[in-house]
């Protein structure tokens, strides 16, 4: 043990009976040449003795640490939280720690600042999750910082964000909404309202583009003041419902591009006697969890956060190095109560 106390990688080889190699390749999962028995040994001794894998020790060793680094934007917990899930649950499936850092998107400093210091921790990847587009302001100078990151021998994945210099797992959301247009001009919509989110940048983009996009392909437009803006939150759509209440006589559908402002949204125009479903209709965007609990259920676009968070540590994983690579994921409509089919649809 160490003077505080610890136990070392050194007590649980000496109590195994077996080398510190031999010890050090079965708890850091480099297991290819240790019989299963042995490693079933080690690892009684080392839970026995209540050892840790020195991080910092082991980062010093191979140079690189047992961690992933994730970089989340100044974006909401419906988007943010699913992305999340899926890194944490990756990693854990590959015995991994995760360290968090909170992108501020107006302000790149700190941002880059934060990279440094993931960076410092010697993380074995990197994985940023972003929502503007490759060219936005302030993307190089972070695009600059995790290529400092590669060139020490992280990984670093993109999320959400193609068209830099690192692999990247992105949605395709234009196709999603497009989708989810086409599907309510075909059960009978004809007069929808768009509230796009203010903050989610590339992302709010492709779904309102898209979602007009697909009205087109039946033959319907959406006039310019049909689409909102308000912040990407609850309380953003709740603001936006207050808005389309002004504009009487109310749309027959409102397609807001995420949940959690569909949700405030549909608070709104309850607490104003309007029922979801009969009154008017609602739709978002990401299928987050909570909508299980919502009445009636909400009417969203499914879109794969957790599968873009495995394919993200797949890429981190493969031998070949980063060269831009880009994975594209699909999303799809989710049709529930809250846009019931419309009887007497006009030809």
């Amino acid at each position: 043990m160490t003077e505080n106390g610890a136990v070392t990688l050194e007590d649980v080889a000496r109590e195994a009976d077996v080398s510190v190699s031999t010890a050090s390749r079965t708890l850091n999962g480099r297991t290819g040449r240790v019989s299963e028995s042995t490693q079933a040994r080690v690892r009684a001794v080392a839970t026995r003795l209540g050892y840790a894998t020195n991080l910092a020790a082991q980062a010093v060793a191979l140079g690189r640490s047992r961690a992933v680094g994730l970089v989340v934007g100044d974006i909401p917990d419906d988007y943010q939280n699913p992305v999340m899930t899926g890194v944490f649950h990756a990693a854990s499936k590959r015995g991994m720690l995760v360290t968090t850092a909170v992108a501020q998107t107006a302000a790149i400093d700190a941002t880059s600042n934060a990279i440094r210091l993931l960076r410092g921790q010697r993380p074995s990847v990197i994985v940023y999750v972003g929502t503007e587009s490759s060219t936005s302001e302030g993307m190089p100078e972070l695009a600059a910082e995790l290529k400092h990151a590669e060139d020490e021998g992280c990984r670093v994945v993109v999320i959400g964000v193609s068209g830099t210099p690192f692999d990247s797992v992105v949605v395709d959301d234009r196709s999603a909404a497009a989708e989810l247009a086409t599907s309510l001009a075909g059960i009978g919509y004809r007069d929808p309202m768009i509230v796009g989110g203010v903050g989610l940048g590339q992302i709010s983009r492709e779904r309102t583009d898209g979602f007009i996009e697909g009205w087109a392909q039946s033959g319907l437009t959406v006039p310019l003041d049909r689409v909102l803006q308000q912040a990407s939150s609850h309380d953003g759509g709740y603001r936006a419902a207050g808005e389309i209440l002004r504009r009487r006589p109310l749309p027959d559908v409102v397609f807001c591009v995420n949940d959690s402002m569909a949700i405030g949204l549909s608070v709104r125009l309850r607490e104003q006697g309007i029922v979801i479903g009969r009154d008017i209709a609602v739709a978002g965007c990401d299928d987050m969890p909570a909508l299980r609990d919502i009445d009636p259920p909400l009417t969203t676009i499914h879109l794969p956060w957790l599968e873009a968070a495995e394919e993200a540590f797949r890429l981190a994983e493969s031998e070949e190095r980063a060269s831009g690579r880009s994975v594209v994921l699909e999303g799809y409509p989710v049709l529930r109560t809250s846009t019931p089919e419309v009887t007497g649809i006009p030809s």
